[in-house]
């Protein structure tokens, strides 16, 4: 089992996510995707490995990446975990029984827990989980979770088609999982609010990435699953 770790100049939190994915996984991988404030020695430093981007890719790379690893190492389980602090670890545990339990891709859910956001985000995410839970044919009330299990069948078919602009790495790889065959379930975990780095995108382009993901949505509704 490994912990895939996309950071993007997470110097304040990268050693403590590290520290604490490792006590529920075999190892734990940093993708530093361009940072410039000393993430990848960290990384290293907290006991992770590190591979690094020359130049940032955005986070959807770096997962690509983080999978294109795992598979490389024959790990048998990946879970994603952001470099922020933001997934509480004690969670992977639930995400990796979910995978035991027969699903391929399992996403973290963090609003069963009490988790807040601004109501209009809360809006827009309750559009984008009808669609996509009727893609998939399961309810996904938390879309655009980066907190996510994949098996092995999902590591294999997924890594080489991720989708690399920003949120397409979330809620476009739910549909690409649903039209590859894949199972997707969800399951309720801890989430916290961000306690250090920077966003990979400000309120402007989370507009601009909305507009992207209703394109998306209207895309992939014509290649549903029947």
């Amino acid at each position: 089992m490994l912990a895939i770790v996309p950071a993007l100049d997470e110097a304040d939190t990268i050693a403590e996510v590290v520290r604490s994915a490792a006590a529920h996984v075999d190892s734990v991988v940093v993708i530093d995707d361009g940072s410039t404030d000393g993430t990848a020695d960290l990384a290293r430093e907290a006991g992770a490995s590190c591979v690094s981007h020359e130049r940032n890719l955005g986070v959807g790379a770096a997962i690509a990446t983080g999978l294109r690893h795992a598979l490389d190492l024959g790990a048998d389980a990946a879970v994603q975990v952001d470099g922020d602090g933001q997934h509480v670890a004690s969670s992977i545990p639930v995400l990796l029984a979910a995978l035991h339990s027969g699903a391929d891709l399992v996403v973290g859910t963090r609003f069963e827990q009490g988790f807040e956001m601004s109501f209009v985000r809360r809006t827009a995410l309750r559009f984008f989980s009808a669609a996509v839970s009727r893609h998939v044919g399961h309810h996904v009330s938390d879309p655009t979770s980066g907190f996510r299990a994949f098996g092995p069948k999902a590591m294999e078919k997924l890594a080489p088609i991720f989708p690399t602009a920003y949120l397409a790495d979330t809620i476009e790889v739910l549909y690409l999982a649903a039209e590859s065959g894949l199972i997707v379930r969800t399951v309720p975990v801890d989430m916290i609010a961000r306690s250090g780095g920077r966003p990979y995108a400000g309120p402007t382009k989370s507009v601009v990435y909305a507009a992207r993901m209703l394109l998306l949505t209207i895309k992939h509704f014509r290649l549903r699953p029947r």
